[in-house]
């Protein structure tokens, strides 16, 4: 019977190799805004005894970085940031990106789409372990080719599709393997042709 490994508690990522990195970076930009503030108000810099808005704003923003560096955790509760006339929605900036990148893997499939009958067959022969029998030339070099360019398929280590030379008998998985965006290609394309069907 296998024993469940208990979680790691949130904590521990304190102690992460990069905490004390961050911590140092902390200070640090906490130690340049106090120097700062100090040759300000002893008159250091030429013609500013006195704080003005722009030198509140750089504390501000090096307490917020300082913080960040500390508790980066911080940064997924944000959602709203406002600097001067800057506002920034960081919620719905997020999901802009992600309904972006939605459209995008839709433009993909549709692209996808408009493969050959021959081009799918070999995605599908790579999913279902059939790639036995395969004969090179320039037809399977270019659909191949054409498969890999779309993120569908690679190339296995140490392996080229340019080696699929006419009347070379090989096996298809032994130089290209289906990709995850292959696979997802696959799945979207099974419930493309069921959605078809009904």
């Amino acid at each position: 019977m296998e024993q469940e490994t208990p979680s790691k508690p949130a904590a521990l990522g304190l102690f992460s190799s990069s905490y004390p990195v961050r911590v140092l970076c902390a200070f640090l930009v906490m130690g340049a805004v106090c120097v700062y503030v100090v040759c300000i108000v002893l008159g250091k810099f030429q013609e500013r005894q006195r704080l003005n808005a722009a030198d509140v704003g750089t504390i501000v923003i090096a307490v917020f970085v300082a913080g960040v560096l500390l508790r980066p955790e911080f940064l997924n509760r944000l959602t709203h940031l406002k600097v001067g006339n800057v506002e920034l929605e960081l919620e719905k900036l997020q999901q802009d990106q992600e309904l972006q990148r939605h459209e995008l893997d839709d433009v993909r499939f549709v692209l996808t789409l408009l493969l050959k009958q021959s081009e799918v067959q070999h995605l599908r022969n790579l999913e279902n372990h059939a790639t036995q029998g395969y004969e090179g030339n320039k037809n399977v070099q270019n659909e191949l080719r054409n498969l890999r360019t779309l993120g569908l398929i690679k190339n296995r280590k140490d392996r080229t599709i340019g080696e699929l030379t006419d009347k070379f008998k090989f096996d298809l998985s032994d130089f290209v393997q289906l990709t995850p965006r292959g696979r997802y290609y696959l799945d979207r394309l099974g419930e493309y042709k069921e959605d078809e069907e009904t």
